[in-house]
């Protein structure tokens, strides 16, 4: 992807200089498409609403985490107690079946932690990338409408990165970047 990205970055820039004539007529702008989705309002809404459901998911492993606190301190009581000589072998017999039942309980338990902490995660992270996906896509499409009302040729994301995470555009001037523009038309009607 980064390729086809780079080789559309250089078509461009190369038809802008070999040629001029064409140049001067085409109307190609820049956009710095990380900053436009980061203060779209709708991607601030969508990290809150993810936060919030990862908060819920911490109170509720919490919640499991202490109730296997707890099974490990009786399985400590019952173990310690099947191993009192001041008892008598009835009753520690009993003490050690009980603490044999508890510590399969436990691992039980731990596997149940461990299923819902996969299962959690892979939840929110689905969510997350659903909700980057339909955000995207409106503002590619909120780009591409004011595009062609502006009658530009081309608009190039300069957020991109080369394969060496080194910027592919270095510069652009800031009478053409429309990032600034687009963010006011995506946050109208807050």
């Amino acid at each position: 992807m980064r390729h086809i990205q780079t080789g559309i970055i250089v078509f461009f820039l190369w038809a802008a200089l070999v040629l001029p004539g064409h140049a001067q007529d085409s109307r190609i702008v820049f956009i710095d498409l990380d900053r436009v989705f980061n203060e779209f309002y709708k991607t601030q809404l969508a990290d809150a609403q993810l936060k919030e459901q990862a908060e819920e998911f911490n109170e509720e492993r919490s919640q499991m985490v202490a109730e296997y606190e707890a099974m490990n301190e009786r399985f400590s009581e019952a173990r310690e107690q099947a191993q009192d000589t001041a008892l008598s072998e009835e009753v520690r017999n009993r003490m050690r079946s009980e603490a044999e039942e508890l510590l399969i309980e436990i691992r039980d338990f731990e596997s149940r932690i461990q299923r819902f902490d996969q299962s959690r995660r892979q939840q929110l992270e689905d969510q997350g990338r659903r909700m980057r996906t339909r955000i995207v896509d409106e503002i590619q499409e909120k780009i591409r409408d004011y595009a062609r009302t502006q009658g530009y040729h081309a608009v190039i994301d300069s957020s991109g990165e080369s394969l060496n995470a080194v910027e592919l555009i270095l510069y652009v001037d800031s009478r053409i970047d429309i990032s600034d523009t687009v963010i006011e038309i995506l946050n109208t009607g807050r």
